[in-house]
């Protein structure tokens, strides 16, 4: 099925004289949980769902002690995921400290089999009908 969305209007407010554009916004479902994920592998593998949390939960664990350490983390073909932030400019050397980190975050880059199933990832329109969405008060990635 892929990725679907729906046509909306945009009034941009941010924009002088604020002008009405379109864009595509995705549909959004209901986020598989942590213990819908469990109970599947646990299914599908024909193994204990206790043993299937634990051994979830110890990956988590392990993957947070590193992280808070500094280090990546690579998941073979599931992809890697790196410690990292975003920082202020500043002026002089003095300036420039641990102060100036605005965002901290983790980024994940997606390995072989994510990879592929993005090349061959389906987005499609799920009805023709326009929306009239909230109005844009950021920068407008769209351009």
């Amino acid at each position: 099925m892929g990725i679907q969305y729906r046509k909306a209007k945009v009034r941009l407010t941010y924009r002088e004289g604020k002008p009405e554009v379109y864009k595509l916004r995705q549909l959004t479902y209901p986020q598989v949980t942590f213990q819908q994920l469990v109970e599947e592998i646990a299914q599908s593998q024909n193994v204990n769902k206790t043993m299937t949390k634990a051994v979830c939960e110890a990956l988590l664990n392990r993957l947070v002690h590193y992280m808070e350490i500094g280090h990546g983390v690579s998941l073979g073909e599931f992809g890697s995921f790196k410690p990292t932030f975003n920082s202020k400019t500043a002026h002089t050397l003095e300036e420039t400290t641990a102060d100036t980190i605005t965002v901290k975050k983790i980024r994940f880059y997606p390995g072989g089999r994510f990879q592929q199933m993005l090349k061959n990832l389906t987005v499609t329109g799920n009805s023709p009908a326009i929306d009239v969405a909230e109005p844009e008060s950021g920068d407008d990635d769209g351009e």
